[in-house]
């Protein structure tokens, strides 16, 4: 009987270890699942957040290119290709040239065989030296020579030789020729060498510009200023130099404004 109370009491006290045993055990692993769980909790939270600023990164890239990469610039870029299949269209491009400086784009072209380009006051404003990049590739460090704000003309020399150029259309009477369609070629946007089309629309004064106004009913975006606005003869008739509200039309539909040849002619002539 004694033997049994004592078997009895062992088996109690072995029971009562293993009770101990497995609660003693049971509780490290709940840390551990827990701590796992936070742990997971928090690489979870963190890609979360990640997402948020990858997403919100991409919806303010995405607003620039839908700036860049809109629908009408698609359509100018497939208008620009089937023009420059054109012969003369690819050869007017040979004098027009991408002109840079701190970050500033624009156009200009090409209008003395040693190299004088001609291009808007404004893109030049706050300098008087520019790189000029042509068609080829090849780059010239430019000189800005003479600048009219009235007119938002300049003039860059380069020291070159044997340059394409585009001949002037220097008539003053350029009103008769409303309804004409024309040619423009520049670096509109992200793009270059864009060529594009429209009409001639008619003329108005503005505050800041002395001389009557070009309109012209075409796609013109930032860049275009400074491209040459090229007649059927292959004659530069004027030089973009921004977008108007058209003002004969109650909707004031947005247009584009050039300054005439005319005033180009003077100025070298000068």
């Amino acid at each position: 009987m004694e033997k049994e109370n004592k078997e009895y009491k062992q088996e109690q006290t072995d029971e009562e270890m293993d009770w101990e045993d497995f609660f003693a055990g049971e509780e490290p692993q709940k840390w551990e699942k827990e701590k796992a769980q936070r742990k997971k909790r928090k690489i979870v939270i963190g890609k979360i957040v990640s997402s948020l600023l990858v997403i919100a990164l991409l919806i303010s890239g995405l607003g620039m290119w839908f700036d860049v990469f809109n629908l009408p610039a698609f359509r100018f870029i497939e208008v620009s290709n089937r023009l420059s299949k054109k012969p003369e269209v690819s050869e007017y491009k040979k004098s027009v040239v991408t002109i840079e400086w701190n970050g500033v784009k624009g156009t200009g072209f090409n209008v003395a065989s040693e190299g004088l380009i001609v291009t808007n006051a404004h893109v030049v404003e706050n300098t008087n030296r520019v790189n000029v990049h042509l068609n080829t590739g090849e780059s010239y460090v430019g000189k800005v020579i003479t600048k009219h704000p009235e007119l938002d003309l300049a003039i860059v020399d380069i020291e070159a030789n044997n340059l394409p150029v585009l001949p002037l259309a220097v008539e003053k009477e350029w009103e008769q020729r409303v309804g004409e369609k024309i040619t423009f070629i520049g670096n509109p946007l992200a793009f270059t060498q864009i060529a594009n089309e429209g009409t001639i629309v008619g003329k108005v004064m503005l505050k800041d510009i002395e001389a009557p106004v070009m309109m012209i009913n075409a796609p013109i975006y930032k860049g275009n200023s400074g491209s040459p606005v090229i007649n059927q003869h292959g004659e530069v008739i004027g030089v973009i130099f921004a977008t108007i509200q058209d003002p004969a039309v109650e909707t004031k539909e947005i247009i584009g404004a050039a300054i005439p040849s005319f005033y180009i002619q003077t100025i070298l002539e000068e």
